[in-house]
């Protein structure tokens, strides 16, 4: 079909919306290939440079307050004794809170570059464009009555995939100046000390998420590669509105895409029980 006419029948509907979201798909797997630290370096340089730091300092201060509560609860406990083996539990709760809190910025970092080598290693095919080959009545037909439509959810696909990434780092910023308040809780006790294990859960599923959105991608991009669809308008309808069913087939493409990418993280926590 001419150039000039292929314009005509679909309107500017088909070229905004693939602008919109090939663009997306490339921005997309630039930040997921990312590291925090190159994220935004002007970010990570305030997080570990200012706020780190304050957060250190308070929580050495809960480390001994944690400690002494920790202490104080097992004397007080008369149903109780305290035991040698309390005794060396609670010391070795307390090297390891120290050791942590000398190196758990340097922990950080390696496993964000761990994450981010995974997910470059995932990318091993590039995001297929957005296009509609097939175009007759069909095509031109639902470009006409939904092409708004189409645009929106390019527009909306498009945000919610690049907000479930960005997100991912803020809570990855968020999760380094929680750090020396989880490492505190190591040593106050069971109750307390659960804040720690939570954390560490918390920090390992986001850390981790990004090869899973990375994994997801790659399959999705296969997917629709390998010719796999919804929609197939051989067996529905005639040869004269394939092109229907192609433009359908493109619509719930960025959906679904989005759907998985969105619902990565419920998933990984899930099957690893984070």
């Amino acid at each position: 079909m001419p150039e000039w006419l292929f314009d005509f029948l679909s309107g500017p509907t088909i070229k905004i919306a693939a602008a919109i979201w090939n663009s997306s798909m490339k921005l997309i797997i630039k930040l997921v290939c990312s590291t925090p630290q190159k994220f935004s370096t002007g970010t990570w340089a305030f997080v570990k440079e200012n706020l780190y730091p304050w957060a250190e300092g308070i929580g050495l201060s809960a480390l001994n307050l944690f400690f002494m509560i920790a202490f104080l609860k097992a004397v007080s406990n008369l149903h109780q004794n305290i035991t040698l083996e309390m005794v060396i539990e609670a010391m070795i709760k307390v090297v390891v809170a120290n050791v942590l809190y000398l190196n758990i910025l340097n922990i950080m970092t390696t496993i964000f570059s761990i994450s981010s080598a995974m997910a470059k290693e995932v990318f091993t095919i590039d995001a297929p464009d957005l296009k509609v080959e097939d175009m007759d009545i069909g095509s031109a037909l639902f470009y006409q009555l939904f092409g708004l439509l189409f645009i929106l959810a390019a527009i909306v696909c498009s945000f919610l995939m690049l907000w479930t990434v960005y997100s991912r780092y803020i809570k990855l910023y968020l999760l380094m100046i929680l750090a020396p308040f989880a490492m505190s809780a190591l040593v106050g006790g069971q109750e307390i000390e659960r804040s720690f294990y939570a954390w560490m859960r918390t920090f390992l599923l986001n850390a981790f998420e990004i090869v899973v959105i990375a994994l997801t991608m790659v399959i999705s991009f296969k997917l629709i590669g390998a010719g796999i669809s919804l929609f197939d308008g051989k067996n529905i309808a005639t040869s004269m509105v394939d092109g229907f069913w192609d433009a359908l087939n493109s619509l719930f493409t960025m959906i679904l895409v989005t759907a998985a990418v969105k619902g990565s993280n419920a998933f990984l926590s899930k099957a690893m029980g984070l």
